[in-house]
């Protein structure tokens, strides 16, 4: 139950799209570059087994420079006699592959493709139309009437953009369109090609994972000024959400069936009645009214910036929150922290960098904090000090005894809560030269919609300045820029996905506990303490660890229906166990 990823340079965009989606899924696999390997290639060991469940090839020909004659003609009697399956994620059309020659070859930008009747059986969770991607390089090519050709997605004038190719008993999936890791269209057909290849049964888990987290609610924020093309530090402009905000998203939460995960500083809410010399606070009464809407997270009591912080002054910040909380009646998510602004971290593109302040990780542990956030736009060091070897953006690291998960950021800054602010910041920053609102949250819902089915868990973070009732020429519009971006992912996910593939919201915690357990899982498979087949209807694992491991399963008896079928963690002790398969569809 390993998979094999050949690429001929390992700059294929393909190849370098699977690599991240079989490691982010936990699929056993080797990824071969034939131009760089340093050993023959051996796809049947001297027994004449198979070493491989299934085989990916990032392009055409690659079989051809990988083996010789004899080894070829032996794969191809495995492949008809065992079913082993074949993934061409990039071909050139022809008798070959069981296409005609290219009617067109090109961009397909703003192509969209359909599923035939067959497709929909080999992607289920699809609605039925796959949109292609702008940048994506391809050809559109008719079945060859002479070949066994079955086409799953159709194009234009009948063209196949993806098919399977049956000759003499082996079965080749063909897919005449590029695909990287960040393109749409490969993240909607990725579960199907694999389940495909599989037969659905796989070591591997996947789910489509959504958590959104709010920063700074109860504290104001700056504004931008459109005027001066700046963040405006006036205090008569600061923003910060008010109690109709609060109602109107609880509203919105309900209905959408989407939690908002609220950081929260309860310092913001103390000096805001301070201030006003009221009794209460009624942002804070309002969010208490509909608390039950939101998820709430520890984001330290005064958002102070703890990157020179005492270790007493970080441990008061956390622990002055968690006072306040429990006054109010406000239970935080336990042992997760967000500091502000991920101040105390290590920061890279700080001029000169800085180091994690060494008080930062005994304050955690004395805490008991085991999950806190970092930024995934950002690498950091794999340690305190800031020349240390990177961690690559968008990695999980520890920090001391504790796990700092990326979180994602959006084109809503901290600073915008209007169309108008928002524009002109990306504008006047050179992020971005949109013309409309309408046109930002399209190429965001997009970006977001590829985290979403990218099997991928880290969290998307946002302002609470981002939730303030957005006005155009002072007219009120009745929502949030946040809630308008994610209106548009959630309707574009609905029209792509059925409904019995439903978004996930893990917490934080339990974002910080499946990453664990994923890497754990790593580790043990690539130390070969685990060794998996099929046989007949059962999947006989061996655990050598001497210890019960946790293994991700897809396509046993077992585990929760999700989309493309029946999966779960499984706990497999010492020793050899078996386990009943799904009926293969």
């Amino acid at each position: 139950m390993r998979i094999l990823l050949l690429g001929e340079t390992g700059r294929e965009p393909g190849y370098e799209a699977w690599k991240v989606s079989l490691a982010r899924a936990g699929i056993p696999f080797d990824a071969i570059a034939l131009a760089h390997r340093d050993s023959p290639l051996r796809i049947i060991d001297p027994s004449g087994t198979v070493c491989y469940q299934a085989l990916i090839l990032a392009k055409d020909g690659l079989i051809d420079l990988a083996l010789d004659d004899d080894e070829r003609a032996t794969l191809d009697r495995v492949q008809r006699e065992l079913g082993v399956r074949e993934l061409t994620a990039y071909a050139y059309p022809g008798p070959r592959c069981g296409l005609g020659s290219p009617i067109w070859a090109g961009r397909l930008d703003g192509l969209t493709g359909s599923l035939t009747a067959r497709g929909h059986e080999v992607f289920p969770y699809l609605v039925g139309s796959v949109p292609i991607d702008v940048g994506t390089w391809g050809y559109l090519a008719r079945p060859d009437p002479g070949q066994c050709f079955e086409t799953l997605v159709v194009g234009p004038d009948g063209s196949s953009l993806l098919g399977v190719h049956r000759d003499a008993g082996r079965e080749r999936m063909v897919q005449t369109f590029d695909s990287n890791s960040g393109q749409l269209h490969g993240q909607l057909l990725r579960q199907g090609l694999l389940s495909w290849l599989t037969r659905g049964i796989f070591l591997g888990y996947e789910r489509n994972y959504l958590t959104l987290q709010v920063d700074d609610v109860l504290l104001p924020n700056h504004s931008w000024d459109p005027e001066r093309h700046v963040t405006a530090t006036d205090s008569d402009r600061l923003l910060r959400m008010g109690p109709e905000d609060a109602a109107r998203t609880a509203r919105w939460s309900r209905s959408r069936g989407i939690r908002l995960d609220l950081a929260c500083n309860g310092a913001g809410s103390r000096r805001y009645v301070a201030e006003r010399g009221t009794d209460e606070d009624p942002l804070l009464t309002a969010l208490l009214a509909d608390q039950d809407a939101f998820g709430w997270i520890n984001h330290t009591f005064e958002h102070q910036n703890l990157d020179q912080a005492t270790r007493p002054t970080i441990e008061q910040e956390i622990e002055q929150n968690l006072t306040w909380a429990s006054r109010h009646g406000i239970e935080f998510e336990p042992h997760v922290l967000i500091t502000g602004e991920h101040t105390g971290l290590a920061n890279l593109a700080a001029a000169p960098p800085r180091n994690e302040n060494p008080n930062l990780a005994p304050a955690l542990a004395a805490r008991k904090i085991h999950f806190l956030a970092c930024d995934a736009s950002r690498p950091y060091p794999a340690g305190s000090s800031a020349d240390a070897p990177e961690v690559p953006a968008g990695e999980p690291f520890l920090t001391g005894g504790a796990l700092a998960i990326p979180r994602y950021p959006t084109a809503l800054a901290h600073d915008v809560a209007t169309p108008e602010q928002l524009l002109d910041r990306l504008r006047s920053t050179g992020h971005s030269a949109a013309r409309s609102w309408p046109e930002v949250a399209s190429s965001e819902a997009r970006r977001m919609l590829t985290k979403v089915l990218g099997n991928d868990p880290r969290p998307h973070f946002f302002h609470q300045s981002n939730l303030i009732e957005n006005r155009t020429d002072h007219q009120a519009s009745g929502s949030s820029l946040l809630c308008e971006l994610m209106d548009a992912v959630l309707d574009l996910y609905h029209s792509l996905i059925r409904p019995s593939t439903a978004i996930v919201q893990p917490t934080l915690a339990e974002i910080g506990r499946c990453l664990l357990r994923l890497e754990a899982w790593r580790q043990a498979s690539a130390r070969a303490l685990v060794l998996a087949y099929l046989e007949g209807d059962g999947i006989t694992i061996h655990n050598h660890a001497g210890t019960t491991l946790e293994l991700p399963l897809t396509g046993a008896l077992f585990g929760e229906d999700y989309g493309w079928g029946r999966s779960g963690w499984l706990s497999v002790p010492p020793g050899t166990s078996v386990f009943e398969r799904a009926p293969v569809g």
